[in-house]
């Protein structure tokens, strides 16, 4: 048995390094905006068929923009609209007078993309790829709680070094208690 939670602590912790690493990196970048580029922006002109429905959703499949829809404001002369994904925005003014779409992308580097993963909630979203990363996310969260408790067993299966763990992990919990409240009343 204690071969067996050995290797599965050791094997989780190693599955898991990637994702604390990203997400230690992106926290860094956020708190002190390291890594800070300005974004590329581009903008294009595009006409939509008449046979098209004066839909955004359907504009955004004819402009081959891949992303999840957001912030559909109903003008006027048509639409104005979002399309997010990691890293790139998306903004689209359509006129319907002219069925003409205006389209400016912002396009941040790769520290954007890991500020944008940091911030995803949940699993179900429009772009496919957000709802892997989600999924990937609740694994790697119960693969950090199992580490967690296979870890305690297995220091307390050691009885020369329960004191120090012991130790280690009272400062540890008060290190954690003291940050959750600091940010709380931050």
């Amino acid at each position: 048995m204690y071969r067996v939670l050995r290797n599965t602590h050791l094997f989780l912790g190693i599955a898991a390094m990637l994702f604390v690493l990203m997400y230690g990196v992106s926290s860094v970048q956020m708190a002190f905006r390291w890594f800070s580029d300005k974004p590329q922006v581009t903008e294009s002109r595009a006409r939509i068929p008449e046979t098209l429905a004066d839909d955004p959703r359907a504009i955004s499949r004819e402009l081959s923009l891949r992303g999840e829809l957001s912030n559909v404001e109903k003008t006027e002369a048509g639409y104005k609209f979002q399309v997010h994904r990691p890293g790139t925005v998306h903004e689209i003014d359509y006129q319907r007078s002219p069925r003409e779409a205006k389209v400016r992308t912002e396009t941040g580097g790769f520290m954007a993309m890991l500020n944008r993963i940091h911030h995803i909630a949940g699993t179900w979203h429009e772009y496919s790829l957000v709802n892997v990363w989600g999924v990937f996310l609740g694994l790697v969260s119960g693969a950090l709680l199992v580490l967690g408790a296979t870890g305690i067993y297995l220091w307390f299966r050691i009885h020369s070094e329960r004191l120090i763990g012991a130790l280690l992990l009272a400062i540890n919990l008060g290190i954690c208690i003291t940050l959750l409240v600091l940010m709380r009343t931050a």
